[in-house]
């Protein structure tokens, strides 16, 4: 035991991160594979479990099983787990408990959740983990109530008001955590496409989950300012914290202007809007907008949209939601530093600036990283897809794109996927959840990194 913890301790912290979640997939994946999990007490095909596990932990969606009719309340209360645990990191539950128990974190332990939560620096980390636990538990409990409303009463002739009650923790939890599970049916949300109960309160939730906690508590923060006097509503905005206004006004952008699009394209497709009241097409359209912010749940026929609806949403899955949140995908901030590293540029300004702060070129190096090396992954994994799976490539390329942004949603591919696909669909949605680069520090990077680094004569080469 001591060998093992020290190993852990001189172990890097990106390595840790990255072994957290495969633990978690191994143990859940481990707990789906018995018979108690599953209905009629069989023991499932252990990739199949493998697949599901991966999927939960890293909040994802993509199942090869239907949740409903595959696993047993045991077995989706060993997804719930898994969903929460992936949506907030293991790290983040362990230093809950460390908290509670020792009521202090020690260097490392801060170190690793700095790493773990996007964050700039060490100071308050304490608190700041109290308080995700805290509004974790206000968002998911309040979206359970309200959801409860409406599954309660829909489920009651036939499961009773305790299936009603999980079906709503459930989805709140998952909806929050934007992992896309859900223990309805097959066809996920789409008997709610024109709920506005069950859609305001699930957008809602993806998106506060897909925000980021820096981006709640700096609201937070600004709203007690204001309400103390030290500035007048007004003047909030010039308050807040660049990070903040940049993913406020990406997020409004990428939820609006798909909706537009979705809802034009998609206006006289009797498939998806076609039959539908207009407040009914209004809604479909924001919830699977709000829904490509990584969430996986969908109220329409994915496979049924246009092309060009799904070759939208590959866009808008692949830029997924904001860092330190639950979402997945390159991030809001990424795209939108390296925008505004071309409008800069396009002004002959040297500099990256943004509400009149520049940013740093160290960030604009790490975004420009983040990018391609996604981009890259994603290119591998959707070659191998194209030669061992018989799917159309746009609707391999929209698979590849969902689970590398830990979506969930598929055009029908999922189910049909070969040996070879559901691996590679794992490595896709494990790579995406703990992020590329953290990934590659955890494998390539070793002690000579910390050494100086040399410097070269400078050379010139012609791009464009």
């Amino acid at each position: 035991m001591n060998f093992i913890q020290e190993k852990l301790a001189k172990m890097r912290i990106s390595r840790k991160i990255a072994l957290s979640f495969v633990v978690v997939i191994l143990m859940g994946a481990f707990l789906l594979t018995l018979p108690i999990s599953n209905r009629g007490w069989t023991w499932l095909n252990p990739l199949d479990a493998l697949f599901t596990a991966t999927s939960a932990t890293c909040v994802t969606g993509l199942v090869t099983k239907v949740t409903a009719d595959q696993f047993t309340m045991f077995g989706q209360l060993v997804i719930l787990l898994m969903i929460q645990i992936g949506g907030l990191g293991l790290m983040t539950i362990v230093a809950i408990f460390i908290i509670h128990l020792k009521s202090r974190l020690s260097l490392n332990d801060r170190l690793m959740m700095k790493e773990m939560l996007n964050q700039d620096s060490l100071s308050d980390m304490h608190n700041f983990i109290r308080s995700i636990l805290r509004y974790t538990l206000i968002f998911e409990g309040c979206g359970s109530i309200l959801l409860a409303i409406r599954f309660i009463p829909q489920y009651a002739p036939e499961y009773g008001i305790v299936r009603g009650i999980f079906n709503s923790i459930f989805i709140s939890i998952s909806a929050f955590c934007n992992a896309g599970f859900d223990t309805m049916s097959a066809t996920s949300l789409m008997p709610y496409v024109d709920d506005p109960l069950v859609n305001i309160v699930v957008m809602l939730l993806i998106v506060l989950g897909g925000l980021g906690f820096a981006v709640w508590f700096d609201l937070r923060d600004r709203f007690r300012d204001m309400r103390k006097g030290k500035f007048t509503p007004s003047r909030f905005w010039k308050y807040l914290s660049l990070h903040t206004k940049l993913v406020l006004l990406m997020t409004s952008f990428l939820i609006v202007v798909p909706a537009v699009l979705i809802f034009c394209v998609e206006y006289n497709n009797p498939a998806t809007l076609g039959a539908l009241s207009l407040p009914g097409k209004l809604f479909a359209a924001l919830f699977q907008s709000v829904t490509l912010r990584t969430a996986g749940f969908a109220s329409l026929d994915i496979a049924s949209l246009h092309q060009s609806t799904k070759f939208l949403m590959i866009i808008c899955m692949f830029i997924g939601g904001s860092p330190g949140g639950t979402a997945g995908g390159v991030k809001t901030t990424t795209i939108a530093v390296l925008a505004l590293l071309v409008l800069n540029q396009l002004k002959n300004r040297d500099e990256v600036v943004a509400f009149k702060r520049s940013i740093t070129q160290s960030v604009v190096i790490r975004s420009a990283m983040i990018l391609f090396i996604n981009l890259f992954s994603l290119v591998i994994g959707l070659f191998i897809l194209t030669l061992s799976e018989k799917a159309t490539f746009l609707h391999l390329f929209f698979e590849a794109v969902s689970a590398m942004a830990t979506v969930g949603l598929s055009a029908n591919v999922t189910p049909t996927l070969t040996v070879v696909g559901k691996v590679v669909i794992i490595l896709l949605m494990y790579i995406g959840r703990i992020g590329v680069i953290t990934l590659i520090i955890s494998i390539i990077r070793g002690k000579g990194s910390a050494q100086k680094t040399l410097s070269y004569p400078s050379g010139h080469v012609i791009v464009g």
